[in-house]
């Protein structure tokens, strides 16, 4: 056996045992999901279901709407992401393309907005909203995650790298810039904007803090706060909440595997071309 054949079993083999050590959470979720409450107090630790069971889905049905509050945060996780798609897809396309004074200063700032925690805008956010009577509503889960620094840069990154050319021949052609940026900038970079939405899919779907402040309806409630209201302050419940994030992570891991994987791969290797 060649030393090149050892490494390579070594790498993978390292390789394994990470995936499994980055999987035992998630393993150990869905065990519970299926143990008695006994077998949870009993064997706190074993993530197998000793007399598998169904009642944590059952309880869980009836402690919250939670398919109400599913389909809210399906709605907003994908107005959410189609948004930031479109809208971060423009603007960095505009500082790919045009050549303005100041721009590098402009796009500086944009940047810079990174450093400013979320928390810092949180009770600005809350009294703009309260103004425009906005809360309770969907509207400021959805529309401040349309645009942001971060994917401004990731997809001004892979649009910089399009040849001038394309776009000169586009505009030979008699394209529109609108036709130009739907035919030419956005196939090109679709790697990147995907992964933007993807992230911003994911971003939205396990928000917390955002829901909690801004809504107060339970028939409006995401997944992620009606989740951590299950529990009964007389009686410890361990497996329902489990159970729920169980269910919230089913539509991510679906997603990651069939989407995901498509523009994560196609960012790598695109990358690696450009390297």
């Amino acid at each position: 056996m060649t030393a090149n054949r050892i490494h390579r079993i070594a790498v993978y083999a390292a390789l394994v045992v990470l995936s499994l050590l980055f999987s035992l959470p998630f393993l150990y979720m869905v065990g519970v999901s299926f143990k008695t409450y006994d077998d949870i107090v009993a064997s706190p630790l074993n993530p197998i279901p000793l007399h598998p069971t169904l009642d944590n889905f059952i309880l869980l049905f009836e402690k919250i709407p939670f398919w109400t509050q599913f389909f809210n945060g399906v709605f907003i996780a994908v107005s959410v992401s189609v948004l930031s798609m479109i809208g971060n897809a423009l603007v960095a396309y505009g500082f790919s393309r045009y050549d303005f004074k100041g721009k590098n200063v402009l796009f500086t700032v944009v940047i810079a907005t990174i450093l400013i925690p979320s928390q810092m805008t949180l009770v600005p956010s809350f009294i703009m909203f309260k103004q425009w009577g906005w809360l309770d509503t969907f509207s400021p889960l959805i529309f401040p995650g349309a645009i942001s620094a971060i994917n401004i840069f990731l997809i001004r990154q892979v649009m910089t790298a399009i040849p001038k050319e394309l776009y000169e021949s586009a505009r030979v052609d008699g394209c529109t810039e609108w036709r130009t940026f739907m035919s030419i900038a956005v196939p090109l970079s679709m790697s990147a904007i995907g992964i933007v939405g993807l992230l911003n899919f994911m971003n939205s779907w396990n928000d917390y803090l955002s829901p909690l402040i801004f809504l107060t309806s339970e028939h409006k409630m995401t997944l992620s706060v009606g989740i951590s209201t299950m529990n009964n302050p007389y009686k410890e419940d361990y497996a329902t909440p489990i159970t729920g994030a169980f269910l919230m992570a089913v539509p991510v891991l679906i997603l990651l595997s069939v989407v995901g994987r498509k523009y994560f791969i196609s960012g790598v290797a695109s990358g690696a071309v450009k390297g």
